[in-house]
C-alpha cells in the first residue's frame, strides 16, 4: 500500500547524493550556522497540537498498515503513515489512502541551516555533519526494505538484517558521540529498532524506524 513509485528505483548511494547537498559555512567561534539540506516528505493520518491525543491515534494509523509514528514539530503533533524523499511519491499515496476514506495530508519539511549555538558545537561541525549524513542514508535502508516487505522483494530474513545494519550504524554513531546533543535521540532510535525487530517484522514496523531516524534529523539541537 505504501510502496514507492514506478521509476522510483535508485540505489541508496545515488539517492543520498541527489538529495542531501552538504555544505560548511564558516562563522566565528561563537557558533554559527552548518547547512544540511534534504527533503522529507510525511504522509499524516492525523494532526493534533497533544501528545495524548496524537498517542491514541497511534493505533489507528498501525491498524492501517501506517507507521503509527507520531512525529513533534513546530509545536504540533503529526501521526505518521509513511515517508517519502520526492513530494509526488507522498501525493500519490496519500490521494489513495484517500480513496479509503482517510482524510490525509502530506507534510513537508526541508532541513536547512543549523543553528552551532556553542563554540563545542562549532568544534564538532564536521561530525555533527557526518552524523546527520549517516541517518540519512539509515532511513533510506529502512524506506527500500519497507517497500521491499510491501512486494515482497525482501524476506523476512533480508528485512532482519537490515534491521542489524541500522542497529549497527546507530551504534556506530553513538560510540563517536559520547556524551553530546546526538545521544539521548540515537538512544531512542535505538530503542525503536529495538522494539520493532522483535518477532515479524512488517513494512509498518520498517516505516516506524525510517521515522523515528528522521525525527531525529529535523529535531536535533546542535549545542
Amino acid at each position: 500500500m505504501f510502496r514507492k513509485c514506478s521509476g522510483f528505483v535508485v540505489g541508496i548511494g545515488a539517492v543520498v547524493i541527489a538529495t542531501v547537498i552538504i555544505c560548511v559555512c564558516a562563522f566565528s567561534c561563537a557558533g554559527g550556522n552548518m547547512a544540511f539540506n534534504a527533503s522529507y516528505y510525511f504522509v499524516c493520518y492525523r494532526v493534533t497540537d497533544n501528545v495524548i491525543s496524537a498517542g491514541s491515534l497511534s493505533g489507528t494509523a498501525s491498524s492501517y498498515g501506517g507507521a503509527g509514528y507520531n512525529l513533534s514539530y513546530d509545536g504540533n503533533y503529526y501521526v505518521i503513515m509513511s515517508c517519502y524523499y520526492q513530494k509526488n511519491d507522498a501525493e500519490t499515496v496519500c490521494s489513495s489512502l484517500k480513496k479509503r476514506d482517510l482524510d490525509c495530508t502530506v507534510l513537508e519539511i526541508k532541513t536547512d541551516e543549523y543553528r552551532l549555538k556553542s563554540y563545542s558545537a562549532k568544534r564538532n561541525e564536521e561530525l555533527y555533519l557526518g552524523n546527520l549524513n549517516t541517518l540519512h542514508t539509515l532511513s533510506m535502508l529502512a524506506y527500500e526494505c519497507a517497500n521491499g516487505l510491501d512486494t515482497g522483494s525482501y524476506t523476512q530474513q533480508q528485512a532482519k538484517s537490515v534491521v542489524y545494519d541500522i542497529k549497527s550504524g546507530l551504534k556506530g554513531l553513538l560510540s563517536a558521540n559520547s556524551g553530546n546533543c546526538f545521544m539521548h535521540g540515537l538512544n531512542t532510535v535505538l530503542n525503536c529498532c529495538e522494539e520493532r525487530e522483535k518477532g515479524y517484522i512488517y513494512s509498518k514496523d520498517m516505516r516506524y524506524m525510517q521515522a523515528a531516524v528522521i525525527d531525529l534529523i529535523v529535531n536535533v539541537k546542535l549545542n
